[in-house]
């Protein structure tokens, strides 16, 4: 039986988990790929030196454990997390030898002895050139993914219609316009030029702590105002990012902070630094060059 260096357990509908993957297979590693579709059908042939486990729904966790507990004991077992949950889960009767999760904080438990380390979503630019006049100033595109941004959002519609209404602001908490951008979907073209043309763009936290909105507005040199980020993607000893103006977590600063970055033009330095910051370590290539040197650390290669 010939050895291969990964198998990769995954969904088919996220592009997120198929980039990371597929990005092994492009850096010269033989990988074999099962999906929610060809799982049940899956009979190894081969023996792989690593298992990375993303399913994980309550009719595909039986049929995964048979196949990590009869055919891949002496695997190496990655445990790749990009959903919604702090906590790390339980997928498997076997503890896996390595987690990366998604959604680290401060607050995530751990119920594992193995190393754990996060990440975040690989997500491309939306950058255009051709779109770089900033004719709004400020704009916020959402959906009430979750109720903790309903606060958020009335507070800010209550500025753009009272004391910050001379601003000129766009605004869409919905699907109304065009559809919220979405890891299983693509930004509109609608979208990317709205981005691309505001000077200051808002984000609160929806259903997790890490999203794609910092990343789009940093890659279309848009200056971000948010909370302070909780994942640890962004700390220190990962993947750093501080290029943004931070406000409290009750928000009653917001008006304060949008005044701020646009006196003296100061959102156009905040704006070139996340930009910066974006193209030097957060494009999806870096992504999975940070996400490969972890792997690298611990993994049978």
């Amino acid at each position: 039986m010939t050895t291969k260096d990964f198998l990769f357990l995954n969904y088919s509908f996220v592009p997120n988990s198929t980039f990371i993957f597929q990005s092994f297979e492009k850096a010269g590693y033989s990988c074999d790929f099962v999906d929610e579709h060809t799982l049940r059908e899956f009979r190894p042939i081969h023996k792989y030196k690593n298992v990375v486990l993303y399913l994980h729904e309550p009719h595909t966790i039986p049929i995964t454990n048979h196949l990590i507990d009869n055919y891949f004991q002496d695997s190496f077992l990655i445990q790749h997390d990009d959903t919604d949950f702090e906590d790390v889960q339980v997928w498997s009767n076997r503890s896996p030898d390595l987690v990366m999760q998604r959604e680290y904080t401060e607050q995530t438990k751990h119920p594992y002895s193995c190393p754990l380390y996060p990440f975040h979503f690989p997500v491309p630019t939306l950058y255009d050139a051709n779109s770089q006049e900033k004719i709004y100033d400020v704009v916020f595109v959402g959906t009430m993914t979750n109720q903790r941004r309903l606060p958020f959002i009335q507070h800010m519609v209550e500025l753009a219609q009272g004391p910050l209404k001379n601003l000129k602001w766009y605004l869409d908490v919905g699907p109304t316009k065009f559809p919220d951008p979405h890891p299983c979907g693509s930004p509109t073209q609608t979208y990317k030029q709205i981005v691309n043309s505001s000077k200051i763009g808002l984000h609160y936290h929806g259903n997790s702590y890490d999203a794609l909105r910092p990343w789009e507005l940093a890659s279309t040199k848009t200056a971000i105002i948010m909370p302070k980020l909780r994942v640890k993607s962004t700390f220190d000893d990962y993947m750093p990012f501080k290029d943004y103006c931070m406000i409290d977590d009750n928000f009653q600063d917001l008006e304060e902070k949008i005044v701020y970055m646009l006196e003296n033009d100061r959102y156009k330095d905040y704006a070139e630094r996340a930009f910066k910051n974006y193209n030097d370590n957060h494009t999806p290539e870096k992504c999975f060059e940070y996400y490969h040197n972890v792997v690298k650390k611990y993994a049978n290669l």
